[in-house]
């Protein structure tokens, strides 16, 4: 009987959360998924993410604590959390709360890519260069807020074998063989 494993990716964009999050999938089978909504709603419609949490990520969650699968996400409610802060935006912390509790319960482990220095990171969205920083320090801050097993992980060199071997270290990631 396999393990329940629940990994989410979440950190400042130009980090490698993507490509660790899908070498990781690769390498261990654990199916990958990315909601490609968040984009098309950022800029036209900032409720979207507070509904998402409310009624997207508790229905999900719902399903990851009935089905005991398995599943690595890009990006979920531990953004809302930053970006709400960030963008100044209106969120549901008490939801959060909920939302981070039951991923406890569930063994979930958030992995935190980051740098030391974001000067010549692309940002995908303009308006948030000049917050990469301060990204980084709310993630940070939500790492010690988070009950979640909560992963840091310096991606200073861009080495994805060295970060996928730490990760499976920390993680105890059966892989598979290639």
């Amino acid at each position: 009987m396999n393990k329940q494993q629940i990994i989410i990716f979440d950190g400042p964009d130009g980090c490698g959360k993507t490509n660790i999050a899908h070498e990781l999938s690769r390498i261990s089978g654990i199916t990958y998924f990315k909601n490609e909504d968040e984009h098309r709603y950022f800029r036209s419609d900032p409720s979207y993410f507070i509904n998402a949490i409310r009624y997207v990520d508790r229905y999900f969650t719902s399903y990851l604590e009935a089905s005991g699968s398995s599943i690595i996400l890009d990006r979920a409610w531990p953004s809302e959390w930053v970006y709400s802060q960030a963008m100044n935006r209106e969120t549901d912390m008490e939801v959060l709360k909920e939302l981070d509790a039951r991923h406890a319960k569930l063994g979930t482990t958030i992995i935190i890519p980051f740098r030391s220095d974001y000067t010549d990171v692309d940002e995908t969205y303009p308006e948030l260069q000049t917050q990469l920083q301060n990204l980084d320090k709310l993630y940070h801050q939500f790492a010690n807020w988070s009950q979640c097993n909560t992963i840091m992980i310096n991606v200073d060199d861009e080495d994805l074998d060295r970060e996928i071997n730490e990760l499976q270290q920390q993680l105890n990631l059966q892989l598979i063989k290639n």
